[in-house]
């Protein structure tokens, strides 16, 4: 190979051979894959020092050359290891607004020089460092960094933005952030949809439509959430990660997943407080339960389990129940996967399947730990059933969960998990199923007048009695009517009939019921007594339990359902598909394409109606909108639409006519998505609505 080749193969050599033609390079040389060797290669076979390697390729590239002794400490800096490592860079010091870093490799793409520049909260210089100084350097910079490894990864949301190349991504993850935490939502939900991206936020367990933004400021949320998360950039591969918020006296960690679909990444975060106080008294059980689930922990040695659907606050009860047993006399330890709370005076353990710290395994070396507390995160396999259960035989109070629908249905789970029934028989303390319903608005709820709705009625046929309040709106729950969320609780304490019933390895619920005896509590009765005391609806309870509320309370009531129930919706709107909502005073548009549509299609026929509609509606997911009901000029008449629907976060396409060349102007200037109407055929113009729609849609 010439040294022609060789210099046209490597873009190093290319610079160095720019800066010192004369210099050869021996034919017989095999240069290395691996920075640092390659730099070391160089430095030996050209007789160049580093800093020689280093001016030529700064001059390459209209750089300059680097200097460690220029780093400085700066402990406001948040950038992560991973992400300087994986760069080969090195922030050195801040000189005016910008901050000057040193690189081995100039040519950085954009998403990397934005990853830089979104961890240092500046504008950047790059300079050029050799390989084996930016690691000297890198890791000399984080031996001087605190240890505290929640220093790093954090977002100021109060943090003033410099650099007005990143400014704009910046401050809107900030907005989402602050307003997510503003409206006291559990997860962010920012993903692609109809040309743009979609923000929504899981609020008291529901997702509400926020906001849209352009395609763009998509990706750079992405690129800002993963750099500041330490993930990669690669939008292949899903990822999961942790990053920290600091809103005033606040912190928050926020569990990063990020999911790459066809039209760009779909991103949730969760949104876990920390320093958050876990106690049963403001968990919000009422006083019977509180009682049940004290009696359950206080028995001093067995197996008491949780069990419920995700998101139903069984993580939120266990840590509120050790909360209760937490003391300086007892040894608690949990492992969970993950660790979502920091316990103050608990030892938690984060379990990692990858790396071969399994619930099982670690579950066993606990036990050489002389705990008096456990908490398993879940029992998911036969192997964790069977050491709990042994735990819990030889005088430890073991907390877990299950996944199963019901309290007595984890009683032939745990038998197909392997569990002896006279194990079981002797372990277990008793059985606690939850799920959660909101609240109604102190600020707007309304008692009942004489007008009942047909849940109300249904629920004085069975119980006699009437709900005492029902759902109002107003601006403090956003209009929906509740605020925050209270437990309803299925429970079973094992007594001496219960326990006879286990020994002989009974698995039917109703035998399991009948054994339960008074000692199993309905989480009917539970919900039932909250909608008489006012606290929730009987709507409410039907959204989060079904129609299976409706059958347990008639059977504590021995009572019979009407035909009524079977019509209960058990969510608001349900329609089985995505709706799309035509704005159009035109009903002639309607028919042409609604029959060649592959969703529902509703018809309006202007923005202030569409505005109603989508008050009232969860299921529209995307709007038409019909360029003949254009009233007035065209600024006027998209200021109109917006102020109608925009707070809907509806992404929208404009059907247009081929003559209006200046709406199409403005709607390309808003990267407006648009259809021509008149020169297609109905059915062609409704496949190329679906096409539009189902390469986009994400539900």
């Amino acid at each position: 190979m010439t040294q022609t080749n060789k210099i046209g193969m490597h873009w190093l050599l290319q610079a160095i051979h720019s800066a010192h033609p004369e210099i050869s390079l021996p034919e017989s040389a095999k240069l290395s894959k691996n920075s640092s060797a390659l730099w070391a290669q160089l430095e030996s076979m050209l007789h160049l020092s580093a800093a020689q390697i280093a001016t030529a390729a700064a001059e390459a590239y209209q750089l300059e050359p680097g200097n460690l002794e220029d780093l400085e400490i700066d402990n406001n800096t948040k950038v992560q290891e991973e992400l300087l490592r994986r760069l080969e860079a090195l922030p050195l010091k801040r000189d005016g607004g910008e901050y000057i870093v040193a690189v081995s490799d100039p040519r950085l793409t954009p998403d990397q020089l934005s990853q830089l520049k979104f961890s240092l909260n500046a504008p950047i210089r790059l300079v050029v460092l050799s390989p084996d100084e930016i690691d000297t350097g890198v890791t000399y910079l984080f031996s001087q960094l605190s240890n505290d490894a929640s220093n790093l990864g954090i977002i100021d949301l109060l943090l003033p933005v410099t650099g007005d190349e990143v400014r704009h991504t910046v401050e809107l993850a900030a907005a989402i952030f602050k307003a997510a935490i503003d409206k006291r939502a559990s997860d962010i939900h920012i993903h692609p949809f109809v040309g743009g991206g979609a923000i929504r936020f899981r609020v008291d367990g529901l997702l509400q439509r926020i906001s849209t933004v352009p395609y763009k400021s998509l990706q750079s949320l992405s690129l800002y959430l993963k750099t500041n998360a330490g993930l990669d950039i690669n939008p292949l591969i899903a990822q999961d990660g942790r990053l920290q918020l600091k809103y005033g006296s606040r912190r928050l960690d926020v569990r990063l997943s990020i999911l790459p679909a066809v039209d760009g990444d779909r991103i949730v975060c969760r949104l876990l407080e920390q320093g958050k106080s876990f106690s049963l008294k403001n968990s919000g059980f009422s006083p019977s339960e509180h009682k049940v689930l004290q009696q359950l922990i206080g028995q001093g040695a067995g197996m008491v389990l949780l069990t419920g659907p995700t998101g139903s606050g069984k993580t939120s009860t266990l840590y509120a129940l050790l909360a209760e047993l937490n003391s300086y006399e007892i040894n608690i330890m949990t492992l969970e996967n993950p660790v979502e709370y920091t316990l103050p005076g608990i030892s938690q353990i984060q379990i990692n399947d990858n790396q071969g710290l399994s619930f099982a395994d670690t579950l066993r070396s606990i036990l050489r730990q002389d705990p008096d507390v456990i908490l398993v995160g879940e029992i998911r396999d036969s192997e964790t059933a069977r050491i709990a259960a042994q735990a819990a035989l030889t005088g430890h109070t073991v907390l877990s969960t299950l996944h199963t629908n019901d309290a007595l249905g984890t009683i032939p789970r745990l038998l197909d998990l392997g569990l002896e029934p006279s194990t079981l028989a002797d372990s277990l303390i008793g059985i606690v199923s939850q799920r959660l319903v909101r609240k109604l608005c102190s600020n707007c709820k309304a008692p009942l007048t004489d007008s009942h709705s047909p849940h109300e009625e249904e629920f004085l046929a069975i119980t006699s009695e009437l709900p005492a309040a029902r759902a109002g709106g107003c601006e403090s729950c956003s209009h929906t009517g509740y605020s925050g969320r209270i437990p309803i609780i299925e429970s079973q304490r094992v007594s001496t009939e219960f326990r006879s019933a286990l020994l002989q390895g009974v698995r039917n619920i109703e035998e399991l019921k009948k054994a339960g005896g008074s000692l199993h509590r309905s989480m009917a009765v539970s919900a039932i007594n909250w909608i008489v005391s006012g606290e929730t609806t009987a709507e409410e309870v039907t959204r989060v339990m079904g129609l299976h509320f409706w059958h347990l309370a008639a059977d504590e009531y021995s009572k019979s359902l009407s035909d009524r129930v079977a019509q209960f919706s058990t969510t608001k709107d349900q329609g089985g598909t995505h709706k799309a909502l035509l704005i159009s005073d035109n009903a002639s548009i309607e028919e042409a394409i609604k029959t060649h549509l592959h969703f529902d299609l509703i018809r309006v026929d202007n923005a202030a109606a569409a505005h109603t509609l989508l008050a009232d509606s969860s299921a529209v997911a995307c709007l038409l909108i019909d360029s003949s009901s254009l009233q007035g000029t065209i600024k006027e008449w998209i200021t109109g639409l917006r102020t109608e629907t925009a707070w809907s976060g509806i992404p929208a396409v404009f059907l247009i006519r081929p003559d209006e060349s200046e709406l199409k102007e403005v709607l390309s200037e808003h990267e407006a998505l648009w259809l021509e109407t008149d020169n297609s055929p109905a059915s062609e113009l409704g496949n190329e609505i679906n096409q539009l729609l189902q390469s986009r849609l994400v539900n």
